[in-house]
């Protein structure tokens, strides 16, 4: 369990949150982080129903949250971590969501947060 939890720091902090711009200007939010609970699934169009769980590190430069996500039939919990700067993800967000192996997960923000800092 405590090799699981250090790659997941590690790979939090190598696939650390970023964004891009897209064409029309609009932002995208990127986030990286571990399915902690329901199936492997990739979808589009999944909607957030909570982000819960939000802790600081230390040095008050990201958050570690937990994402609850509906996607098509499923419900996913992902723990995530993203700069400070960057609104965590919140009810009504639309996102899509791409698997990278089996727990490694990544949620694009669709649009606008819905809820800023």
């Amino acid at each position: 369990m405590k090799k699981l939890f250090l790659l997941f720091i590690v790979l939090s902090s190598l696939f650390l949150l970023f964004s891009i711009t897209l064409n029309n200007n609009e932002r995208q939010d990127v986030f990286i982080g571990t399915l902690v609970e329901g199936k492997p699934i990739n979808a589009e169009s999944a909607k957030v129903l909570a982000d819960r769980d939000c802790v600081p590190n230390e040095s008050y430069t990201t958050l570690t949250c937990t994402a609850i996500i509906q996607a098509n039939e499923e419900v996913i919990k992902v723990r995530y971590t993203h700069p400070i700067d960057v609104p965590c993800l919140s009810r009504g967000d639309k996102v899509n969501i791409r698997m990278k192996d089996n727990s490694t997960v990544e949620i694009f923000r669709v649009g606008k947060p819905s809820m800023e800092h």
